[in-house]
């Protein structure tokens, strides 16, 4: 499945979905609102999707918390309020019963991105160039390694490198 599939279908009110890629499950947009805002409120990852045109919101977690028993998927299917499951291909598909719970999802997405650290909304200009290493200095001071994965750590890491290469696009170099 495409991601583009993975964000339509992330729109749909009638399923929630879980996708397994790899060791993890992960849910998009949409679903990574449900599953922050009912499930676990686990960090939600923000990354400029090419393929998509635009900003995609994700959430995931290891696979084994589920076999744990840790994040059954019992328990999720109570906190959505979903009326059953069924595995697909690895994939957990939910079916709702409240077809408003991605109603918010435009105010949700506009507080992810205000406090997303890896966000500069601002135009570039001349004038924002000296702040970038300021920037890229506040994010490493804010992120709390000392109570981080290293899952967590190395996805920081991705965050980095995308800030940099966004900002060398907007303006040719830090």
């Amino acid at each position: 499945m495409t991601i583009i599939e993975k964000i339509d279908s992330a729109k749909s009110n009638k399923y929630f979905i879980l996708f397994k890629e790899g060791l993890f499950y992960k849910c998009y947009n949409q679903n990574a609102m449900v599953f922050v805002c009912k499930v676990k409120n686990y960090k939600v990852n923000l990354k400029f999707v090419k393929s998509v045109g635009e900003d995609v919101y994700s959430v995931g977690f290891p696979v084994s918390e589920v076999k744990k028993g840790s994040l059954s998927v019992a328990n999720i299917l109570e906190k959505i309020g979903a009326k059953g499951y069924e595995e697909n291909e690895g994939n957990i598909v939910f079916l709702l019963n409240d077809i408003g719970k991605k109603q918010d999802y435009e105010t949700w997405k506009k507080i992810i991105q205000e406090t997303n650290i890896g966000i500069v909304k601002q135009p570039t200009t001349q004038y924002q160039q000296s702040t970038y290493a300021e920037v890229i200095i506040s994010m490493i001071k804010k992120f709390d390694l000392a109570n981080s994965t290293p899952m967590q750590g190395l996805g920081f890491i991705q965050d980095l490198q995308f800030e940099v290469h966004r900002l060398e696009k907007n303006n040719g170099n830090i």
